[in-house]
């Protein structure tokens, strides 16, 4: 964060600049004041009044052009926050939860997004104006010592409420962020699952869970501001009760012929404005907690930056081998001494029972996840090495669960990136979807909403199938292609095969139906973890067929 922060430093050390003069400037209002009571009242002199007028108008005119490009800078400083931050941000979080065991991150966009309001927003003129307390006061000591000494009392009476509400607020504050993270992300759970909700009668569970942890950041929160607006309320009432007495002081002392009313006003004008910055503080107390707690979290992300030593390798080939390939998470063993090679071109279908660790091998197998033992190889590199933004338009992956972005169908099959409509059409057209798509009111145009909602489920599937297959990648892995596909769609994907084979494109294909694996060179059958068969596919199937019959003698 420190790195970014000198980035920023150029708005901060302006707007502080620019502070200086205005808070002088501030001095404009009382010093005319006093002028008034002191010269013009007592002498009737005109050309005085529209001297000292026209100057104190043109000091205002003055302030406020500062106040305004002031303004202007820390908006600036926001939004040089938000481009600095936001796409690493989003790099490392998307870093972190396509890890193993990754575990949700404290740090997150909102986070950048409460920096920025809070640099860009009105919450940090108090901690500009602040540091200019003690002019303000001097000047009133200038006036007369014992009326600086009444403001000095009323800023040390602020500055102790400021320092209560620190800490009555800080701990509730920050357990009340952290409680509503987790709240956020069960609404998200509970939107993204609504059909499941719905249809299992779970939305009574739901709602109970949400009251449940809604009631705490309500506790929480109110529990903070109510202590906070107690502060507050007294920090107010302070304000303008110094302001009564030093009224009182001052007509004290113009009495005694020890001060003028001029003063007496002037000092008043002058407290009010010394005062103002440390109330304001209190006032957006919560807004510099949640600021700092953004920029602890930030910083302790930035700390934790996952770091990938990449290599620019050439265009691969699609040879993938893997060498004694082991795997765990927390030291639970899920896959031990995985060894295989295919050449570019060639296809193997992965199965096994649920739970073998088909799905892990896959992520290995696309540079995911780091191999705990031996390497997954491409051509030779370690994938994992493989810079994975320059190596995906190489790869081809069509998950279990298939996620789509909100927008265009062509944007989707794309991958998000320009739509170069041949590419497009093209491994639609071999994913056996371009019949499909045309028949969508909009075609390739069709917005299909958020996940894809407006599709079925194979539908989305055939879809994704063709983003895998878009721009001819070198690796394709399927996992469970046809989960959600009617015989249609089935008999779509097997005609794709031949066509990435004469590609020289390495497939691997995970599936429970033979009826799939009938077009593959190789099987590969996983059970605990382990290669417990491996060789042809004919070869393999024989030798299940043998193993059957044993197996359900020995069951029965």
């Amino acid at each position: 964060m420190k790195n970014f922060f000198k980035e920023w430093q150029p708005y901060i050390l302006y707007g502080a600049f620019f502070s200086m003069f205005i808070n002088i400037l501030q001095l404009t209002f009382p010093i005319y004041m006093l002028q008034i009571y002191d010269r013009v009242l007592s002498s009737n002199s005109m050309p005085t009044l529209y001297a000292i007028t026209l100057a104190a108008v043109a000091a205002m005119i003055v302030m406020s052009v500062l106040e305004f490009i002031r303004s202007r800078l820390l908006v600036r400083c926001g939004v040089a926050i938000d481009q600095a931050l936001s796409h690493d941000v989003l790099d490392e979080l998307l870093k972190r939860a396509a890890l193993a065991g990754s575990q949700p991150d404290q740090a997150s966009l909102r986070d950048v997004n409460l920096l920025r309001n809070f640099f860009g927003g009105n919450s940090i003129f108090a901690l500009f104006d602040i540091p200019w307390t003690p002019l303000f006061l001097i000047v009133i000591y200038f006036l007369h010592p014992l009326l600086g000494l009444v403001a000095t009392g009323g800023a040390v009476l602020l500055v102790i409420l400021a320092l209560i509400n620190e800490k009555v607020s800080r701990k509730p504050l920050d357990a009340a962020n952290i409680a509503n993270g987790f709240l956020m992300k069960f609404i998200e759970t509970a939107r993204r699952n609504a059909q499941p909700v719905r249809s299992m009668g779970m939305l009574a569970g739901v709602a109970n869970r949400w009251q449940g942890l809604n009631d705490t950041v309500m506790k929480l929160q109110t529990q903070a501001s109510r202590k906070s607006g107690l502060i507050q309320s007294m920090s107010g009432w302070l304000r303008q009760s110094m302001q009564v007495f030093i009224y009182g002081v001052g007509a004290w002392l113009t009495l005694e012929g020890k001060a003028t009313a001029g003063s007496m006003i002037a000092a008043s004008i002058i407290m009010g404005r010394a005062l103002a910055p440390v109330q304001l503080g209190i006032g957006s107390w919560k807004s510099m907690i949640e600021a700092r707690g953004a920029w602890r979290r930030l910083s302790a992300t930035f700390a934790n930056k996952i770091q990938i030593e990449n290599m620019d390798l050439p265009e691969p080939k699609g040879q993938l081998a893997a060498e004694h390939v082991s795997f765990a998470i927390n030291k639970n063993v899920i896959l031990r001494d995985i060894n295989f090679t295919l050449q570019p071109g060639e296809s193997l279908g992965l199965i096994g029972p649920s739970g073998a660790g088909k799905s892990t091998l896959c992520r290995l197998l696309l540079g995911i996840w780091p191999a705990n033992g031996g390497a997954v190889r491409l051509d030779g590199a370690d994938i994992f090495n493989w810079d994975q933004e320059k190596l995906g338009p190489y790869i081809g992956f069509l998950p279990q669960d298939i996620e789509l972005f909100t927008g265009t169908v062509a944007e989707n099959i794309a991958r998000l990136d320009t739509v170069e409509s041949e590419k497009v059409v093209a491994a639609a057209q071999q994913a056996g979807v371009h019949e499909l798509i045309l028949n969508f009111a909009q075609g390739y145009d069709t917005r299909i909403g958020e996940g894809g909602v407006i599709l079925s489920g194979g539908q989305r599937q055939r879809i994704g199938l063709a983003r895998a297959l878009y721009g001819n990648p070198k690796l394709v892995i399927l996992d469970e292609p046809n989960s959600n596909l009617d015989d249609d769609g089935e008999r779509a994907l097997l005609a794709s095969w031949p066509q990435l084979k004469a590609n020289g494109t390495t497939l691997i294909v995970v599936s429970h139906k033979p009826s799939l694996l009938a077009g593959v060179d190789k099987i590969l059958m996983l059970k605990d973890g382990r290669i417990a068969m491996y060789g042809p596919r004919e070869a393999v199937f024989k030798k299940l067929k043998e193993v059957q019959p044993q197996q359900q003698a020995e069951a029965s």
